[in-house]
Protein backbone atom coordinates (compact mmCIF):
# COMPACT_ATOMS: atom_id res chain seq x y z
CA UNK A 1 0.00 0.00 0.00
CA UNK A 2 1.50 3.40 -0.93
CA UNK A 3 2.55 5.57 1.99
CA UNK A 4 0.19 8.47 2.67
CA UNK A 5 0.98 11.74 4.38
CA UNK A 6 -1.00 13.33 7.16
CA UNK A 7 -3.76 15.62 5.88
CA UNK A 8 -2.65 19.05 4.63
CA UNK A 9 0.99 18.24 5.33
CA UNK A 10 3.95 19.44 3.29
CA UNK A 11 6.69 18.37 5.68
CA UNK A 12 9.49 16.17 4.42
CA UNK A 13 10.96 13.38 6.60
CA UNK A 14 14.07 15.54 6.96
CA UNK A 15 11.97 18.32 8.50
CA UNK A 16 10.66 16.01 11.22
CA UNK A 17 14.07 14.41 11.80
CA UNK A 18 15.51 17.82 12.63
CA UNK A 19 12.76 18.68 15.15
CA UNK A 20 13.37 19.05 18.88
CA UNK A 21 10.18 18.44 20.89
CA UNK A 22 9.78 18.86 24.65
CA UNK A 23 7.08 16.74 26.33
CA UNK A 24 5.89 17.97 29.74
CA UNK A 25 3.73 15.63 31.82
CA UNK A 26 3.84 14.44 35.42
CA UNK A 27 2.80 10.92 34.35
CA UNK A 28 5.90 9.01 33.22
CA UNK A 29 3.80 6.52 31.20
CA UNK A 30 2.20 9.37 29.24
CA UNK A 31 5.63 10.95 28.73
CA UNK A 32 6.93 7.73 27.25
CA UNK A 33 3.82 7.12 25.14
CA UNK A 34 3.91 10.59 23.58
CA UNK A 35 7.64 10.25 23.02
CA UNK A 36 7.20 6.89 21.31
CA UNK A 37 4.47 8.33 19.06
CA UNK A 38 6.72 11.23 18.08
CA UNK A 39 9.75 9.03 17.42
CA UNK A 40 7.63 6.57 15.42
CA UNK A 41 6.31 9.51 13.40
CA UNK A 42 9.84 10.58 12.49
CA UNK A 43 10.61 13.29 15.06
CA UNK A 44 14.36 13.38 15.63
CA UNK A 45 14.76 14.50 19.26
CA UNK A 46 12.39 14.29 22.23
CA UNK A 47 13.09 15.37 25.81
CA UNK A 48 10.74 15.23 28.80
CA UNK A 49 9.97 17.14 31.98
CA UNK A 50 7.56 16.33 34.81
CA UNK A 51 6.28 19.86 35.52
CA UNK A 52 6.45 23.44 34.32
CA UNK A 53 9.43 24.43 36.47
CA UNK A 54 11.58 21.61 35.10
CA UNK A 55 10.29 22.43 31.63
CA UNK A 56 11.49 26.03 31.95
CA UNK A 57 14.96 24.77 32.88
CA UNK A 58 14.90 22.52 29.80
CA UNK A 59 13.83 25.43 27.60
CA UNK A 60 16.84 27.44 28.76
CA UNK A 61 19.44 24.81 27.91
CA UNK A 62 17.80 22.96 25.01
CA UNK A 63 15.57 25.49 23.15
CA UNK A 64 13.01 23.07 21.63
CA UNK A 65 11.07 23.74 18.44
CA UNK A 66 7.70 22.62 19.91
CA UNK A 67 6.35 22.00 23.42
CA UNK A 68 3.66 19.43 24.25
CA UNK A 69 2.36 19.96 27.78
CA UNK A 70 -0.26 18.46 30.01
CA UNK A 71 -2.69 20.93 31.59
CA UNK A 72 -2.88 19.67 35.18
CA UNK A 73 0.52 19.13 36.84
CA UNK A 74 2.03 19.83 40.25
CA UNK A 75 4.32 22.82 40.96
CA UNK A 76 3.54 24.61 37.67
CA UNK A 77 0.74 23.45 35.36
CA UNK A 78 0.55 23.70 31.59
CA UNK A 79 -1.23 27.05 31.44
CA UNK A 80 1.15 28.64 33.94
CA UNK A 81 4.05 27.33 31.88
CA UNK A 82 2.54 28.76 28.70
CA UNK A 83 1.92 32.17 30.29
CA UNK A 84 5.50 32.32 31.58
CA UNK A 85 6.83 31.51 28.10
CA UNK A 86 4.69 34.17 26.41
CA UNK A 87 5.51 36.86 28.97
CA UNK A 88 9.16 36.62 27.96
CA UNK A 89 8.12 38.49 24.80
CA UNK A 90 7.25 41.46 27.02
CA UNK A 91 9.83 41.14 29.79
CA UNK A 92 13.02 39.51 28.57
CA UNK A 93 13.83 36.30 30.42
CA UNK A 94 17.14 34.51 29.82
CA UNK A 95 15.45 31.21 30.72
CA UNK A 96 13.06 31.53 27.76
CA UNK A 97 15.09 31.75 24.54
CA UNK A 98 12.00 31.69 22.29
CA UNK A 99 8.75 33.21 23.66
CA UNK A 100 7.02 32.27 20.40
CA UNK A 101 7.73 28.52 20.64
CA UNK A 102 4.53 26.65 19.65
CA UNK A 103 2.79 25.16 22.70
CA UNK A 104 0.38 22.27 22.20
CA UNK A 105 -1.65 21.35 25.27
CA UNK A 106 -2.67 17.73 25.87
CA UNK A 107 -5.75 17.64 28.07
CA UNK A 108 -9.06 16.08 28.93
CA UNK A 109 -10.60 19.56 29.25
CA UNK A 110 -12.87 20.28 26.32
CA UNK A 111 -15.56 22.77 27.40
CA UNK A 112 -15.79 26.15 25.68
CA UNK A 113 -14.73 27.85 28.91
CA UNK A 114 -11.65 25.62 29.15
CA UNK A 115 -10.73 26.27 25.52
CA UNK A 116 -11.09 30.02 25.96
CA UNK A 117 -8.96 29.97 29.13
CA UNK A 118 -6.18 28.08 27.34
CA UNK A 119 -6.34 30.35 24.32
CA UNK A 120 -5.98 33.42 26.55
CA UNK A 121 -2.88 31.81 28.06
CA UNK A 122 -1.30 31.64 24.58
CA UNK A 123 -1.70 27.96 23.65
CA UNK A 124 -1.33 27.23 19.93
CA UNK A 125 -3.24 23.95 19.60
CA UNK A 126 -5.05 21.25 21.56
CA UNK A 127 -4.86 17.46 21.69
CA UNK A 128 -7.76 15.95 23.60
CA UNK A 129 -7.26 12.83 25.72
CA UNK A 130 -7.52 9.99 25.00
CA UNK A 131 -5.41 10.87 21.98
CA UNK A 132 -4.33 8.89 18.93
CA UNK A 133 -0.97 8.96 17.12
CA UNK A 134 -2.28 10.98 14.18
CA UNK A 135 -3.82 13.54 16.54
CA UNK A 136 -0.38 14.31 17.99
CA UNK A 137 1.45 14.30 14.66
CA UNK A 138 -1.18 16.38 12.88
CA UNK A 139 -0.78 19.17 15.46
CA UNK A 140 2.95 19.27 14.76
CA UNK A 141 2.27 19.62 11.08
CA UNK A 142 -0.34 22.26 11.74
CA UNK A 143 1.89 24.56 13.78
CA UNK A 144 4.76 24.16 11.30
CA UNK A 145 2.89 24.38 8.00
CA UNK A 146 0.23 26.91 9.06
CA UNK A 147 1.90 29.18 11.61
CA UNK A 148 -0.15 32.06 13.00
CA UNK A 149 1.11 35.61 13.56
CA UNK A 150 2.44 36.22 17.05
CA UNK A 151 0.62 39.03 18.86
CA UNK A 152 2.17 41.23 21.55
CA UNK A 153 -0.26 43.72 23.09
CA UNK A 154 -1.35 45.06 26.46
CA UNK A 155 -4.29 42.64 26.50
CA UNK A 156 -2.75 39.48 25.04
CA UNK A 157 0.55 37.84 24.16
CA UNK A 158 0.57 34.73 22.00
CA UNK A 159 -0.45 33.27 18.63
CA UNK A 160 -3.30 35.01 16.80
CA UNK A 161 -6.52 33.60 18.25
CA UNK A 162 -8.76 34.42 15.31
CA UNK A 163 -8.40 30.99 13.74
CA UNK A 164 -10.95 28.60 15.18
CA UNK A 165 -9.47 25.89 17.37
CA UNK A 166 -10.53 22.38 16.39
CA UNK A 167 -10.49 19.98 19.32
CA UNK A 168 -10.98 16.82 17.33
CA UNK A 169 -11.77 15.56 13.87
CA UNK A 170 -15.27 14.16 13.48
CA UNK A 171 -15.20 13.26 9.83
CA UNK A 172 -16.11 15.19 6.70
CA UNK A 173 -19.14 17.44 6.84
CA UNK A 174 -21.77 17.11 4.18
CA UNK A 175 -22.61 20.20 2.13
CA UNK A 176 -26.35 20.04 1.71
CA UNK A 177 -26.17 21.65 -1.74
CA UNK A 178 -23.97 18.87 -3.17
CA UNK A 179 -25.50 15.94 -5.07
CA UNK A 180 -25.43 12.76 -3.01
CA UNK A 181 -23.39 10.77 -5.53
CA UNK A 182 -20.70 13.45 -5.76
CA UNK A 183 -20.55 14.02 -2.01
CA UNK A 184 -20.33 10.31 -1.25
CA UNK A 185 -17.43 9.75 -3.64
CA UNK A 186 -15.43 12.78 -2.56
CA UNK A 187 -16.08 12.32 1.15
CA UNK A 188 -15.39 8.61 1.09
CA UNK A 189 -12.00 9.17 -0.54
CA UNK A 190 -11.11 11.88 1.99
CA UNK A 191 -12.27 9.72 4.90
CA UNK A 192 -10.34 6.69 3.68
CA UNK A 193 -7.25 8.87 3.41
CA UNK A 194 -7.66 9.96 7.04
CA UNK A 195 -8.23 6.38 8.22
CA UNK A 196 -5.15 5.20 6.35
CA UNK A 197 -3.02 7.90 7.98
CA UNK A 198 -4.28 6.94 11.45
CA UNK A 199 -3.53 3.25 10.88
CA UNK A 200 -0.10 4.06 9.49
CA UNK A 201 0.76 6.07 12.60
CA UNK A 202 -0.66 3.41 14.94
CA UNK A 203 1.27 0.56 13.32
CA UNK A 204 4.49 2.58 13.47
CA UNK A 205 3.90 3.17 17.19
CA UNK A 206 3.26 -0.52 17.92
CA UNK A 207 6.43 -1.45 16.02
CA UNK A 208 8.44 1.18 17.90
CA UNK A 209 7.22 -0.15 21.25
CA UNK A 210 7.98 -3.75 20.31
CA UNK A 211 4.39 -4.97 20.27
CA UNK A 212 1.03 -4.41 21.91
CA UNK A 213 0.88 -3.38 25.57
CA UNK A 214 -1.91 -1.88 27.65
CA UNK A 215 -1.28 1.66 26.40
CA UNK A 216 -1.12 0.74 22.73
CA UNK A 217 -4.17 -1.50 23.06
CA UNK A 218 -6.17 1.40 24.51
CA UNK A 219 -4.94 3.57 21.66
CA UNK A 220 -5.83 0.88 19.11
CA UNK A 221 -9.34 0.70 20.51
CA UNK A 222 -9.64 4.49 20.33
CA UNK A 223 -8.43 4.52 16.71
CA UNK A 224 -10.98 1.85 15.82
CA UNK A 225 -13.74 3.92 17.43
CA UNK A 226 -12.71 6.83 15.22
CA UNK A 227 -12.46 4.56 12.18
CA UNK A 228 -15.88 3.03 12.77
CA UNK A 229 -17.46 6.45 13.25
CA UNK A 230 -15.86 7.96 10.15
CA UNK A 231 -16.70 4.98 7.97
CA UNK A 232 -20.31 5.01 9.14
CA UNK A 233 -20.56 8.72 8.30
CA UNK A 234 -19.75 8.08 4.65
CA UNK A 235 -21.57 4.73 4.45
CA UNK A 236 -18.35 2.74 4.01
CA UNK A 237 -19.92 -0.45 5.34
CA UNK A 238 -16.97 -2.83 4.97
CA UNK A 239 -14.44 -0.55 6.69
CA UNK A 240 -17.02 0.04 9.43
CA UNK A 241 -17.46 -3.72 9.83
CA UNK A 242 -13.72 -4.44 9.98
CA UNK A 243 -13.08 -1.80 12.65
CA UNK A 244 -16.06 -3.04 14.67
CA UNK A 245 -14.73 -6.60 14.48
CA UNK A 246 -11.45 -5.49 16.02
CA UNK A 247 -13.24 -3.82 18.92
CA UNK A 248 -15.34 -6.95 19.42
CA UNK A 249 -12.17 -9.05 19.48
CA UNK A 250 -10.53 -6.80 22.11
CA UNK A 251 -13.69 -6.80 24.24
CA UNK A 252 -13.94 -10.59 24.06
CA UNK A 253 -10.27 -11.20 24.92
CA UNK A 254 -10.31 -8.87 27.92
CA UNK A 255 -6.88 -7.26 27.87
CA UNK A 256 -3.50 -6.91 26.16
CA UNK A 257 -2.19 -10.12 27.74
CA UNK A 258 -4.85 -12.06 25.81
CA UNK A 259 -4.87 -10.11 22.54
CA UNK A 260 -2.56 -11.46 19.89
CA UNK A 261 -0.55 -8.90 17.96
CA UNK A 262 -0.91 -10.84 14.73
CA UNK A 263 -4.70 -10.73 15.01
CA UNK A 264 -4.66 -6.96 15.49
CA UNK A 265 -2.28 -6.60 12.56
CA UNK A 266 -4.56 -8.77 10.42
CA UNK A 267 -7.35 -6.27 11.07
CA UNK A 268 -5.04 -3.43 10.08
CA UNK A 269 -4.10 -5.25 6.88
CA UNK A 270 -7.72 -5.92 5.97
CA UNK A 271 -8.74 -2.31 6.60
CA UNK A 272 -5.80 -1.19 4.47
CA UNK A 273 -6.87 -3.47 1.63
CA UNK A 274 -10.47 -2.31 1.90
CA UNK A 275 -9.35 1.31 1.72
CA UNK A 276 -7.37 0.60 -1.44
CA UNK A 277 -10.15 -1.34 -3.18
CA UNK A 278 -11.72 0.57 -6.09
CA UNK A 279 -15.38 1.48 -5.84
CA UNK A 280 -17.60 -1.40 -6.89
CA UNK A 281 -15.36 -4.23 -5.66
CA UNK A 282 -18.02 -5.45 -3.25
CA UNK A 283 -17.31 -9.17 -3.73
CA UNK A 284 -13.61 -8.83 -2.85
CA UNK A 285 -14.51 -6.71 0.19
CA UNK A 286 -16.99 -9.32 1.40
CA UNK A 287 -14.35 -12.06 1.05
CA UNK A 288 -11.90 -10.06 3.18
CA UNK A 289 -14.53 -9.45 5.86
CA UNK A 290 -15.60 -13.11 5.89
CA UNK A 291 -12.01 -14.24 6.48
CA UNK A 292 -11.62 -11.70 9.26
CA UNK A 293 -14.88 -12.80 10.90
CA UNK A 294 -13.69 -16.40 10.81
CA UNK A 295 -10.43 -15.54 12.58
CA UNK A 296 -12.19 -13.50 15.26
CA UNK A 297 -14.77 -16.24 15.81
CA UNK A 298 -12.04 -18.87 16.18
CA UNK A 299 -9.93 -16.82 18.61
CA UNK A 300 -12.84 -15.76 20.81
CA UNK A 301 -14.20 -19.33 20.88
CA UNK A 302 -10.83 -20.58 22.19
CA UNK A 303 -10.87 -17.86 24.83
CA UNK A 304 -14.35 -18.90 26.01
CA UNK A 305 -13.33 -22.57 26.15
CA UNK A 306 -10.27 -21.76 28.24
CA UNK A 307 -12.27 -19.63 30.70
Amino acid sequence: MPRRNLPSASLRPHDLAMLKVLVVDDNSNVQRLIGDVLYAGGVGQVETASDGVRARAMLARWDPDIVFTDWIMPVMDGLELTRSIRQAAVRKDSRIPNPEVPVIIVTGHRSEADVEMARRAGVNEFVIKPFTPAALLSRIQLVLTKPRPFIVSDAYVGPDRRRRVELSYSGPLRRMSDPDEVVDTVERVATRETISVELQALRALITARGGVDRDTLKMTYRVMQHTSFRARQVRDAMVHKASTLLMEYVDAMGGPEQCQGEVLDLHFQVIGKLIDLPEGEAKEAQILIAKLEAVVKQKTAKKRQAA
